[in-house]
C-alpha cells in the first residue's frame, strides 16, 4: 500500500493533519482509522467472525502448528480484545524487558542514534517517566532524527517481531522443515530453518538484516537461534544498537488455539553487559475472512516507498525550520 492510496481513504482534514507526520506513523494512523470504521473485512461491528477469548477456547489444536494470520490488536478485525497482547507501560512496540547496562562501545553507538519514537526529551511526559530507561524518553522531531525506518531502510529482525501485530499483522507459513514469517509493515519476511542444519559461522557469511535462523523443538516450544545480524539496524524503534556478533534466541509457543507468544533474549557482549530478556510478545489468531478487504483475504502490502517517504519528509523538514 503506497502512502498516496492510504491518504485517499482519509478526509481532507485528516490528510492535512497527517502530512507533517512520519511515513510509518501515517500508515499506522490511516490503518487504524480505516479498520476501525469498516474493519478489514468490511463487516459492521456486530458481524464479527468471533475467534473466542484465549482462556475460554477449548477446541483441540496442534501446538506445533503456527500457520495463520496473527495480530496483537485484534479489535480492528472485529475480534475479541486481547489484553495480554498489549505491551505493558506507556510506550508500545518495543523490545522492552529490563534494559541491561550498555558497554562503552554500546553507549557510544546508542548516543549516535536519534529516535523519533517515545517521549520527547525534556517534556513533562519524559520527566514524569524518569523511572524508565533514557532510551524511551529522548525522542526528537522526525526531521531531526536518523531512524532507519524514516529512510525506508529495512527494520531488522528484532524490530519486525517487536512491532509486528499492531495495526500491521503477521502471517506464518509453516511446512515440515521451514517456518516463514511474513510481516505486513514493510512487506518483509524471515526464514526459520528446522531441517537440522547448524548455524553458520558468522565470519564466513555476509550479515543480513534478518540474520540466519535455525530452530528446533523442545516439547511444544520452537526454539530459534539467529546470528549474522546487520549492525545498521536498531533493536527497536528507540535506537538501541546491536553488533554483528549478536545472538538472538526466540522461544515460540502456541498456548491456546487463538494465541501465539514469543520470549526473546538478545546476547551481545559488544553492546550490553549482560543478556537482554525482552518482554513477552503475544498475538491473537485472526480468521481469514476477517482479514479480507473487498473479498481478498491476506496481508496488506504496506511497503515503505522511498519516493513517497522523501515527499513527506520535505513537509517535516519545513515544519521544523530546515531550509534547503
Amino acid at each position: 500500500m503506497t502512502i498516496y492510496s492510504s491518504l485517499a481513504r482519509l478526509s481532507g482534514a485528516a490528510r492535512t493533519a497527517l502530512v507533517l507526520t512520519t511515513m510509518p506513523a501515517l500508515l499506522l494512523v490511516q490503518s487504524a482509522a480505516a479498520q476501525t470504521s469498516l474493519g478489514r473485512s468490511g463487516m459492521g461491528a456486530g458481524q464479527a467472525a468471533q475467534s473466542g477469548p484465549s482462556d475460554k477456547d477449548t477446541r483441540e489444536y496442534d501446538k506445533h502448528d503456527f500457520n495463520g494470520l496473527w495480530a496483537r490488536s485484534p479489535e480492528p478485525f472485529h475480534q475479541p480484545a486481547c489484553p495480554e497482547c498489549r505491551d505493558n507501560g506507556p510506550i508500545s512496540y518495543g523490545f522492552f524487558g529490563e534494559v541491561p547496562p550498555r558497554t562503552p562501545e554500546g553507549e557510544k553507538k546508542f548516543q549516535l542514534n536519534k529516535p523519533s519514537k517515545g517521549f520527547e526529551a525534556g517534556t513533562p511526559q519524559a520527566l514524569a517517566h524518569a523511572n524508565v530507561d533514557v532510551g524511551y524518553r529522548r525522542a526528537v522531531a522526525p526531521a531531526l532524527g536518523n531512524d532507519p525506518e524514516e529512510r525506508c531502510d529495512p527494520l531488522g529482525l528484532m524490530r519486525l517481531v517487536a512491532f509486528s501485530g499492531g495495526n500491521a499483522a503477521m502471517q506464518i507459513v509453516q511446512v515440515k522443515d521451514l517456518v516463514v514469517q511474513k510481516f505486513e509493515w514493510t512487506w518483509d519476511n524471515r526464514e526459520i530453518w528446522i531441517d537440522g542444519r547448524p548455524l553458520p559461522k558468522v565470519e564466513d557469511y555476509l550479515p543480513r538484516y534478518n540474520g540466519y535462523s535455525v530452530g528446533h523443538w523442545e516439547g511444544d516450544t520452537l526454539v530459534v537461534t539467529t546470528v549474522g545480524l546487520d549492525d545498521r539496524q536498531w533493536v527497536d524503534a528507540f535506537g538501541y544498537p546491536i553488533s554483528e556478533k549478536a545472538v538472538l534466541e526466540e522461544r515460540y509457543k502456541r498456548p491456546s488455539p487463538n494465541r501465539l507468544q514469543v520470549d526473546m533474549t538478545l546476547t551481545d557482549p559488544a553492546m550490553y553487559t549482560r543478556p537482554w530478556h525482552a518482554s513477552t510478545k503475544v498475538w491473537a489468531l485472526i480468521p481469514r475472512e476477517a482479514m479480507s478487504i473487498a473479498g481478498w483475504s491476506g496481508l496488506v502490502e504496506d511497503r515503505c516507498i522511498p519516493t513517497d517517504d522523501a515527499f513527506y519528509r520535505s513537509f517535516e523538514e519545513r515544519a521544523v525550520g530546515i531550509k534547503k
